[in-house]
């Protein structure tokens, strides 16, 4: 019994002190947060983008964070609180409707964990207007195109942020299943154009475009008709023929009589087409003229002896590169078709590097006042003669001889291999003396995937005698380089 006292005895006189200093035992349980929100702007009907600020306060501690929330009837699958460190939001209210009366909530989070058990809320009625387009760049009724189409539209919302709007693209019969872009330029795919199975088929078809806002609402429909034609009337495109010679040049029958009968000799006519950029618009970007282009086995594009480079060729080198890229196999023909330094040209010298397998242009004359052209701007002189020993014929070689008068503008090649030069001017044919040897005017260079590129700055097409001389004979070659004269 002593013992047991002598033991209870310092737990009493513990007891007996803690209740002298006035010391209880109980602790204090934690507070929780409180929350305070308030808005930017009127809250009456305001659109559907709202600022929004709040901040939390703890008497026992401090706020970590915040959970909010917003209560939209328009998307009643999204209630679920989200964390966050910032005490303010631009929210962006989904009312696709046009209208909606959506709760925001926040609630504090303290660093114990514990969240505010009266969050902070707000009613609103936000209102949005629809977005508008209106195309500005589309085919006329009286155009005509391949499976390819480019437009260009403008876009307004007076109440929403069009960076974050989203449009929509699709044929007729296709409003099911649209193309969607954020861009204001869109060009529609190939693919989009088949009509039964993997198809073309000519006929008149319509495009139309619809924007959606930030907000998720749609509006107006802006739509285009114009002719769609198929490549060939065949199950085979073999060669589409770019005629790029006006009906105002006095030999634009000669010009084009040559590859249309070159064409009608060596291929069936369900296997061909022929598009004549004078009176049509088929490119409005550089992807419609690769889509265009891989339609077809090959490409022939030809200027002839127009003195101007072609808008087509200057503003969309990309797409031929592209169809180059792809595999596809073209032929180009015409005056000042590469850029020189002072000198103006269709193809840029890049295209001459990267696409012909060439160290760049020979420059090898001194700029005068007359002569301001230091890379490849020569003419031909009187009586010049060009050789080919790759489009020869098999028993002699092929020359070929400018025409009296005809305008010049021959671009001289520095190849890497002089197996692809095609065409040689020798000396004194180029105006001035470019140089005492014969250099190339023309050059062909193969491309991954089995493609091919033939580009000449002495258009065959004026070479003499018009019929039965060498150009007829030449173009015949081109063909068979092109891989057109295979069964």
């Amino acid at each position: 019994m002593r013992i047991l006292l002598r033991l209870l005895l310092p737990l009493v006189t513990l007891a007996a002190l803690a209740a002298g200093c006035g010391v209880t035992g109980k602790i204090n349980s934690n507070k929780a947060p409180e929350t305070t929100l308030f808005i930017s702007g009127e809250v009456d009907t305001v659109n559907h983008v709202v600022h929004m600020h709040w901040f939390g306060s703890d008497v026992d501690g401090s706020v970590s964070g915040y959970e909010i929330r917003l209560l939209n009837p328009a998307q009643p699958s999204e209630s679920a609180w989200v964390f966050t460190l910032r005490a303010d939001s631009v929210m962006t209210v989904v009312a696709p409707q046009g209208y909606t009366a959506p709760v925001f909530e926040v609630r504090s989070v303290d660093n114990e964990g514990l969240r505010d058990a009266t969050p902070a809320r707000q009613d609103f009625r936000f209102s949005n207007q629809p977005p508008t387009v209106l195309l500005v760049s589309r085919p006329a009724l009286t155009d005509t195109t391949f499976a390819s189409v480019t437009v260009t539209w403008v876009a307004g919302d007076i109440d929403g942020n069009l960076s974050r709007a989203k449009y929509f693209v699709w044929l007729d019969g296709q409003a099911a299943s649209p193309e969607s872009t954020s861009s204001l330029t869109f060009t529609m795919p190939s693919a989009r154009f088949f009509t039964s199975g993997n198809s073309y088929d000519n006929g008149y078809r319509k495009l139309y475009v619809q924007a959606r806002d930030d907000g998720g609402r749609y509006g107006n429909i802006d739509s285009v008709t114009w002719f769609v034609r198929r490549p060939v009337t065949g199950t085979r495109a073999r060669l589409l023929i770019l005629d790029d010679v006006p009906t105002s040049n006095s030999s634009n029958a000669r010009f084009d009589s040559l590859y249309l009968n070159t064409a009608a000799r060596n291929l069936p006519a369900d296997q061909y087409a022929v598009m004549r950029l004078q009176s049509r618009v088929p490119f409005r970007s550089a992807m419609d003229v690769q889509q265009t282009f891989q339609q077809f086995e090959a490409v022939i594009w030809y200027r002839a002896n127009e003195t101007s480079f072609s808008s087509f060729l200057h503003d969309y080198q990309a797409g031929i590169e592209g169809y180059l890229d792809n595999g596809g196999k073209i032929f180009l023909e015409g005056l000042y078709l590469i850029e020189g330094r002072n000198a103006t040209g269709a193809l840029s010298p890049s295209f001459v590097t990267d696409y012909l397998d060439c160290r760049g242009m020979l420059s090898t004359f001194v700029i005068t006042p007359a002569v301001l052209d230091s890379s490849s701007g020569w003419g031909n002189a009187n009586n010049a003669r060009f050789l080919s020993p790759v489009l020869a014929d098999s028993s002699r070689q092929q020359a070929l001889a400018g025409r009296t008068g005809e305008p010049s503008g021959s671009r001289v090649f520095l190849v890497k291999d002089n197996s692809k030069a095609l065409l040689w001017a020798l000396p004194a044919s180029l105006i001035p003396s470019a140089a005492p040897d014969t250099v190339p005017v023309a050059v062909m260079a193969d491309r991954p995937g089995n493609g091919r590129v033939l580009l000449t700055t002495i258009p065959f097409s004026t070479s003499i005698p018009a019929v039965g001389g060498p150009a007829p004979r030449l173009i015949a070659k081109v063909f068979g380089l092109l891989g057109l004269l295979e069964p």
